[in-house]
């Protein structure tokens, strides 16, 4: 897993009904390994979102700005190990990823986040607040020749300490690469040929229009109607 942490990468996201992984992890068994840690692979991830008072973090993506950041704090439960992470797209499409270890879920950032933030991020850390808790279950693939990995996301809750929301049927799988030139992934191959297509998807910035009736969101909208359809489908017998 180290040699293919991919701090610095390409990624590409589809969304789909969790029905389908049953089919996805069989056809997929002959190209990838999945991370086990002891008897389990699938994780609990827990993640805080912090943005300003006037939400620029979550509009400069609403708006599709390029060199846009997130900023999180992230819980891996099994393990109880604890990120700060700083999350920055590029005008040329790649993420960028800086973290470093901390010791809980901050509800107020201590001057060891502040600088860091400060020293990897353009935002004002004084602006910053926390805004929602994100929780999902995590399968992790990687393929056999160590140069891409898969995360799968499912069982997706959202909570700003007032309203909580679910997302049950949904499934996020976000395939991470080195590079994208060279090499043609056999998991691309594997989605296409169920007719899943690429389709980005910030949990951060759905989470926060579910919870919050006074964002904006009027740029997502689409995307949001593709998740009420994986849900409508899901319910016919």
């Amino acid at each position: 897993m180290d040699s293919v942490s991919l701090m610095n990468r390409v990624d590409s996201k589809y969304v789909f009904s969790n029905l389908l992984l049953p089919q996805i992890l069989e056809k997929s068994m002959p190209y990838y390994r999945i991370l086990a840690i002891g008897d389990d692979r699938i994780f609990s991830y827990r993640s805080l979102y912090y943005d300003t008072p006037d939400n620029k973090l979550y509009l400069d993506h609403h708006n599709g700005r390029v060199n846009r950041y997130k900023i999180r704090f992230r819980a891996y439960q099994e393990t109880n190990v604890f990120f700060l992470e700083i999350k920055y797209k590029t005008r040329y499409g790649r993420t960028i990823k800086k973290r470093i270890r901390m010791h809980g879920l901050e509800t107020e950032l201590t001057r060891e986040s502040i600088n860091f933030i400060r020293e990897n991020s353009p935002v004002d850390s004084k602006q910053l607040e926390p805004k929602i808790y994100t929780s999902f279950l995590r399968m992790t693939l990687v393929n056999k020749e160590l140069t891409e990995r898969i995360t799968i996301d499912h069982n997706i809750l959202f909570d700003n300490g007032h309203v909580h929301r679910d997302l049950p049927k949904l499934a996020i799988a976000e395939i991470k690469r080195s590079n994208s030139n060279g090499h043609v992934s056999d998991f691309t191959g594997i989605l296409e040929n169920l007719g899943i297509t690429p389709r980005g998807l910030s949990k951060y910035c759905i989470g926060r229009i579910l919870t919050d009736d006074s964002v904006k969101y009027n740029r997502f909208k689409e995307k949001l109607l593709f998740i009420n359809k994986i849900h409508k489908q899901n319910d016919l017998p």
